[in-house]
């Protein structure tokens, strides 16, 4: 592996015990980001399509996990199972609409817009590289919810009426009108629709609907014929009530407004979280800001992070496990660098966290997809720090949260940048090119390990990266200067 001159690598001999051998590398441009890391990008053009949109993930019963990506003129399913190196299955086009949206229903996905008809797709044979549109529906709409447990999905701003319209699902290839609703007489713009098992609506399915212009409402759904508005409340500088999620316990809900920053309500980006522990009254108790003067869009939350996509200012994530009416930013990556002005022409539509590998992916207006590892901004790594390092004189290096008991391999690499390399007998990727291993420690049973090294003389002023490695998880990277 050529990763350092024969003088630099003599130099460090002492400090370096083992090259580390990885079956792949790759380097990415870099991006303005903060504790998340680029993974892989595809294009839209790559993708069959000439700009991006939103986008959703499905997990076949192998494990292997994929990504569809919408685009203005087609549909993508990606397999990002291994996350630097994604492979496109399957192209499938579309009529010309800049709005898309995709849910999956067992194994089934559902592809709609604004200026095409719903497309249903069976994925059943996927991991076999086969992706089969096995219907298309009369029906198109700007966005389109699914709960699973019901077996229903929902269309807001549909060409089938402009509140929140239910398909049955009972047939997952035919799906069919069920019944709607339009408490505001205006239209409601998405939703997220859940079943509720305890409390005063157990067994009662619960849509949760920024409604555009007019306000927040909370429908009960569970009678697709009668249909019934549970609360509503108008927030202060409503200017498009967009889209939101539930925490997990169902307490909160996070919710963007797409027109507040644009139109000058407010200086940065904003998200407003609203107590919904009462579905009757909706009470706003507090609001949040990345600092930046982006437009917010779409909005996950997982293991209390939220994940936000906001346009100019790419990819912001969220922590609100301690505090969850007040949320602080932990992460965050610029898919779309060129400034960070409100509006909604560039950057980030969405930013899609569901796999269980962790992977995150978001789709770009410009750049389409980027596929970012986030297991730094959620603590996911191990925790690696260094002590001063001097050439001629001892060093020591140390991790926390690793695995007791497991072996901890110390790495560092002369080369600095973005970069990933895979490293097959650990099943893990470093975040360096051209690592070389220094050494190796087991983890105590607090998860602690650490390990001596002398730096070499005639080193000094060296840079080097260091990151530690286990079975299956890595630790941040330091950039270290030999003094």
């Amino acid at each position: 592996m050529n990763c350092m001159n024969v003088v630099a690598r003599r130099r460090l001999a002492g400090f370096a015990c083992l090259a580390v051998v990885g079956a792949s590398t790759a380097t990415f441009a870099q991006y303005n980001a903060h504790k998340v890391r680029l993974m892989s990008q595809l294009t839209p053009q790559q993708m069959g399509g000439s700009g991006g949109n939103d986008c959703w993930g499905y997990t076949s019963p192998s494990g292997r996990e994929y990504g569809i990506i919408g685009n203005y003129t087609s549909t993508a399913f990606v397999e990002v199972t291994d996350p630097v190196n994604p492979v496109i299955v399957h192209i499938e086009p579309h009529s010309q609409s800049t709005t898309e949206d995709m849910k999956v229903y067992g194994h089934y996905a559902y592809c709609i817009g604004d200026y095409f008809n719903l497309q249903v797709f069976d994925l059943s044979q996927i991991d076999s590289g086969v992706v089969t549109k096995v219907n298309e529906r009369p029906y198109r709409s700007h966005n389109f919810a699914l709960n699973e447990e019901s077996g229903f999905a929902y269309m807001t701003a549909s060409s089938q009426g402009s509140g929140i319209v239910a398909l049955d699902l009972s047939d997952p290839t035919t799906p069919t009108v069920a019944g709607s609703t339009n408490p505001t007489g205006g239209h409601v713009h998405d939703a997220q629709v859940v079943t509720y098992h305890d409390g005063p609506y157990a067994g009662k399915e619960i849509a949760f609907c920024p409604s555009g212009y007019w306000r927040f409402d909370i429908i009960d759904v569970t009678d697709k014929s009668n249909m019934v508005l549970l609360g509503s409340d108008v927030y202060p500088g409503l200017n498009y009530c967009h889209q939101g999620w539930l925490s997990a316990d169902r307490r909160y809900f996070y919710l963007n407004d797409e027109l507040d920053e644009l139109n000058g309500y407010t200086p940065t980006t904003r998200t407003l979280v609203y107590d919904v522990s009462d579905l009757s009254n909706p009470t706003l108790v507090s609001e949040f800001t990345s600092g930046m003067t982006a437009t917010d869009h779409n909005l996950f939350v997982k293991d209390g992070f939220i994940y936000e996509a906001n346009y100019s200012s790419g990819f912001q994530l969220f922590d609100a496990r301690n505090d969850p009416e007040n949320p602080v930013r932990v992460g965050w990556f610029d898919t779309y660098p060129e400034n960070d002005a409100p509006g909604y022409a560039h950057g980030a539509w969405t930013a899609w966290p569901f796999f269980e590998s962790g992977t995150v992916i978001v789709n770009d207006r410009d750049r389409g997809l980027f596929v970012v590892d986030v297991s730094e901004a959620i603590g996911a790594r191990m925790d690696l720090a260094s002590t001063t390092l001097t050439a001629g004189q001892s060093a020591t290096l140390s991790v926390q949260r690793a695995t007791p008991g497991q072996r901890v391999h110390f790495i560092y690499s002369l080369v600095g940048g973005d970069a990933w390399t895979r490293v097959n007998a650990l099943n893990v990727y470093l975040n360096l090119a051209s690592p070389v291993l220094i050494g190796s420690a087991t983890a105590d049973g607090n998860g602690e390990a650490s390990l001596m090294r002398n730096v070499p003389q005639g080193t000094s002023g060296l840079t080097l990266w260091l990151q530690a490695a286990e079975n299956g998880n890595t630790s941040n990277v330091l950039e270290e200067t030999i003094q």
